[in-house]
């Protein structure tokens, strides 16, 4: 008996359900909106069923709150009252035409709030000027604010005034924006929010240096958060502070930024961590002599206690936390960045670097990873073995690795001479490409003496002379391939650093 293919059937879209339809064009919404925006023209039925997906998620434009826009887009507001359950608003917009199209929504699920600092002369729109807790309309209205400096919150939330910008009742989420200048130590205003916003599911943190922490009375106690960052928060709490005020156990998304990891970890209990899929450790600021005791409490973690990790983001002593943390993980891991407290910001200094061996186990057994990012000194690897163990981890699309420059400060370098650190890439590039089939790669970034998009360079009297003439130790090339399947490779250029701009991310 010989068993053949069945012949192809090719159904053209009409023949298809009107639910099955539905499904493609609310995934074609996600991948590439202006593509539905051409699919509706193409038939009435296709039209039908894609007008509620078109408006089921709107992001307001200067157009759309004009003063005439109703008449401009009579059908646009017609379908924005009927289909439309989620906003997104720019805070630059005017608030008058914020609230009308808000005003006519008939189900409105969520309002998304993306704060943009404007004049001081300007009115700006508050999510209090339409959410009101009295109005039986919102009452299942979850609010994601997005961009905020705390300032905003001491004008618009102070806690001795009953009228308040952020109606804490309908608070799902609050991401703050790195201020400028650094935050005080005034942090009544937010505490005063987030003990009211009982629904707030999500808190981003954001602080500059440092920076501060709450001071809670007795019986104050922070919501149940599912998601939580905090960036230059200076982590003072014991372990009776955070069995009192702090809500651990729903958690699901953990980023340490610039905080005490050490002082963190000695006061929170594991077994409130163990649903993390998410964890993003990078301990940049203070507190390095007791970095070494961070790592050994972070393996624990990640070994012993966290059930199936997603994403593990680490900056530790690499040495000091054995890979037998990261393969717990093997049947869950999608994205592992695995970093060195040393980096090859000092020339100097050698980075710690996992074996080949190493590297060849993970990708052996972390057949989910898609993105991966490893530190690589050649002095202490061989990095043709590195680099085709890298290349065995048979998901992964997208890769960075950290290098150290080959440039020499004190050798005789000139403008004209051959570019090393390019070339060097160049020719790490063609390996990985050769190694594995080039269609695998979506992203490849190689990052060379600890740059960053906003820096310092190195300093010293050799490395001055070198930056006066174009040669830099920190520079950041990147492979890329587009959806066409073209394949370019640009080198990044940093910003100059200033007390006016933002931390740099790590």
């Amino acid at each position: 008996m010989s068993l053949r293919s069945s012949p192809s059937v090719n159904l053209p879209l009409g023949h298809l359900s009107s639910e099955l339809l539905a499904l493609i064009l609310e995934q074609l919404r996600d991948a590439d909106p202006p593509s539905l925006r051409s699919v509706r023209l193409t038939s009435r039925r296709l039209n039908a069923i894609a007008i509620p997906i078109t408006y089921r998620v709107l992001t307001l434009s200067e157009s759309l709150v004009a003063l005439d826009a109703e008449q401009r887009y009579p059908n646009a507001y017609n379908h924005i009252t009927a289909y439309t359950n989620h906003v997104v608003i720019p805070g630059n917009l005017d608030p008058a035409g914020i609230n009308r199209i808000l005003l006519r929504i008939l189900r409105l699920y969520s309002i998304r709030w993306q704060f943009v600092s404007k004049d001081l002369a300007s009115d700006i729109w508050l999510p209090s000027d339409v959410l009101n807790p009295n109005n039986k309309r919102f009452t299942e209205t979850m609010l994601y604010v997005e961009n905020l400096p705390l300032s905003e919150i001491e004008i618009h939330h102070p806690p001795d005034r009953d009228t308040k910008g952020i109606p804490p009742r309908f608070l799902t989420s609050l991401k703050l924006t790195n201020p400028s200048p650094t935050l005080s130590t005034r942090l009544g205003p937010l505490k005063h929010l987030l003990l009211q916003a009982s629904q707030l599911r999500t808190l981003h943190y954001e602080d500059r240096g440092q920076g501060t922490k709450f001071e809670f009375e007795r019986e104050e106690r922070m919501p149940r958060l599912f998601h939580l960052r905090l960036r230059s928060y200076d982590w003072q709490h014991s372990a009776e502070d955070v069995s009192r005020h702090w809500s651990f156990s729903r958690l699901e998304s953990l980023q340490l930024v610039s905080v005490p990891v050490f002082n963190f970890l000695s006061s929170v209990s594991f077994d409130d961590l163990t649903n993390l899929h998410t964890l993003h450790v990078d301990e940049y600021s203070h507190l390095s002599d007791r970095r070494q005791e961070a790592t050994v409490s972070l393996h624990r973690l990640v070994k012993n206690h966290v059930r199936a990790l997603k994403v593990l983001d680490i900056t530790c002593h690499t040495e000091l936390f054995p890979i037998d943390a990261i393969l717990a993980h093997r049947h869950s891991l999608q994205h592992l960045r695995f970093r060195d407290h040393v980096g090859f910001a000092d020339d100097h200094e050698n980075c710690p670097t996992l074996s080949a061996n190493y590297v060849e186990m993970l990708s052996r057994n972390l057949i989910c990873v898609h993105t991966l990012e490893l530190d690589m000194d050649i002095k202490m690897c061989t990095p043709s073995d590195f680099l085709r163990a890298v290349c065995a981890f048979p998901s992964l699309h997208s890769l960075t690795l950290h290098v150290q420059t080959i440039v020499r400060p004190l050798e005789d370098v000139a403008p004209a001479e051959l570019d090393r650190d390019y070339h060097a890439a160049m020719e790490t590039f063609q390996f990985l490409i050769q190694n594995r089939p080039q269609a695998h790669w979506r992203r490849i970034t190689i990052n060379v003496g600890g740059w960053r998009r906003v820096m310092v360079r190195r300093l010293g009297e050799a490395w001055h002379s070198l930056n006066e003439v174009g040669i830099y130790a920190e520079r950041c090339f990147v492979l890329e391939r587009d959806n066409t399947g073209e394949v370019a490779v640009r080198e990044e250029m940093c910003l100059k650093n200033s007390s006016r701009q933002p931390s740099p991310a790590p």
